[in-house]
């Protein structure tokens, strides 16, 4: 068996790695229902036929342009770029209004959880800061 596209063929491994750990986790447990037998299901779907696709050459040539296709890339970009947008957003959000609200409200604890937030809010402007650097230096 050749191994034609790797990242699909490590991505399958991990998709049939989560399903068993699904599944032992359940059955020591001793709670397992229906919602995990549809997860593991997907999961051994998801994870068989991203190896199948990874051992077959047709289909990992397909793939491999896939990913290389110039629309794809960008669309890839602007959507990561977008979700960055939002979360910074709402970073910001939720830590001005639990800041307010645990201080209008004297609970210490909503002003913690808001700094928290604080934090990852600098925390993304930080990494925004120096991947504008790199990418202004190298491009």
């Amino acid at each position: 068996m050749k191994i034609y596209h790797k990242k699909n063929f490590k991505f399958g491994l991990w998709a049939l790695f989560l399903a068993a750990l699904n599944l032992a986790v359940s059955m020591l447990r001793g709670n397992f229902d229906w919602k995990d037998g549809v997860l593991i299901v997907l999961l051994v779907c998801l994870g068989v036929g991203s190896l199948i696709r990874s051992t077959t050459e047709r289909y990992a040539k397909e793939d491999k342009v896939e990913e290389q296709d110039e629309r794809n890339q960008l669309v890839k970009l602007k959507s990561r770029s977008q979700a960055y947008f939002i979360s910074q957003f709402l970073f910001l959000a939720a830590e001005t209004a639990l800041i307010a609200a645990g201080k209008l409200q004297g609970k210490e604890m909503l002003i913690y959880i808001g700094m928290g937030l604080m934090a990852a809010f600098f925390i993304s402007l930080l990494s925004d800061f120096f991947t504008w650097i790199y990418y202004d230096e190298h491009i």
